[in-house]
């Protein structure tokens, strides 16, 4: 496969052009060329919650020259719910690449306070708070059944089609709260009441945003995406790709674009990535099944 080293690399972003996945993979794309000494070629292959895409590098061959910028949801949600050409032991993995911390937002002039008031309200009220989600299965919706679970409250899911929509039913009273990243959150911030953090430590760049951890809830559900590859990629070719993912990340174009989405960085290596998807999988699979979203 020495040939294949000196072909363009193409990574696979399962979503339309223009969303959050696709401004992270493009941004790393020149320093990720420059360190691969090809040229990196970004394509669109949208559908099905992110899960075409994924499949397609899945089933494509494993030469180091096609990847996928592969998010949570298609990695660790939807191989549980939906029979897919795929799993998390059909790839062979790169790296981290973005993780965007998730907030448990309220509209700005809600009752709500703080976590505990709105677990109150809950526990004396079951069912009633409306939860706007994305979708069922989606990185949302699971931190909402995790709160669920851990503070024992139930809650009425209200599907919608993104942040956007999801903030205009908070704004018109439909919904009672949802959980965006913390970039939506940071833009829309004058609309808006953060009542937890959903990750275990503060961040720097927000350090007023009050962890669930601190007040007594131990959740971490951020949204995130990483490179992977075919499995049985090559080490070499792996070890390629990784410190070309790591060059990409450190780039000026990269931070700056992060720094403009008040998005703290995040990286890992291919060793630690894998790890962290099988934990998170696991740890999906539970909580989906606890509310009888699995498909056998």
């Amino acid at each position: 496969m020495a040939e294949a080293q000196n072909r363009p690399v193409t990574i696979v972003v399962p979503f339309a052009a223009g969303g959050g996945t696709d401004i992270t993979t493009r941004a790393m794309q020149q320093g990720m060329g420059e360190s691969l000494g090809v040229d990196v070629v970004v394509r669109n292959a949208e559908g099905a919650g992110g899960t075409i895409g994924v499949a397609e590098v899945a089933r494509a061959r494993p030469d180091g020259t096609t990847v996928a910028m592969a998010p949570v949801g298609p990695l660790t949600t939807q191989p549980h719910m939906n029979r897919l050409p795929y799993d998390i032991d059909s790839f062979s993995y790169v790296c981290l690449a973005y993780s965007a911390p998730t907030v448990i937002a309220v509209r700005a002039d809600s009752p709500f306070e703080t976590l505990a008031d709105m677990v109150e309200y809950a526990r004396a009220n079951p069912g009633e708070l409306n939860f706007a989600v994305q979708a069922i299965g989606s990185i949302p919706h699971v931190a909402g059944l995790g709160l669920a679970a851990a503070a024992e409250i139930e809650m009425t899911y209200l599907p919608v089609n993104g942040d956007g929509p999801a903030l205009r039913a908070l704004l018109d009273g439909s919904a009672d709260l949802f959980i965006p990243h913390v970039s939506f959150y940071s833009t829309n911030a004058d609309q808006l009441k953060s009542l937890a953090l959903l990750q275990r430590t503060r961040l720097d760049e927000q350090p007023d945003l009050i962890t669930a951890a601190e007040q007594g809830y131990d959740l971490d559900f951020p949204i995130w995406g990483g490179l992977v590859a075919p499995a049985n990629t090559p080490s070499d070719t792996l070890e390629r790709l990784e410190t070309a993912c790591d060059a990409g990340i450190q780039s000026d174009g990269f931070q700056d674009r992060m720094e403009a989405l008040r998005q703290p960085p995040a990286y890992m290596g291919a060793a630690e990535f894998e790890a962290f998807v099988r934990e998170t999988y696991a740890t999906n699979r539970t909580l989906l099944e606890a509310a009888g979203l699995i498909s056998e």
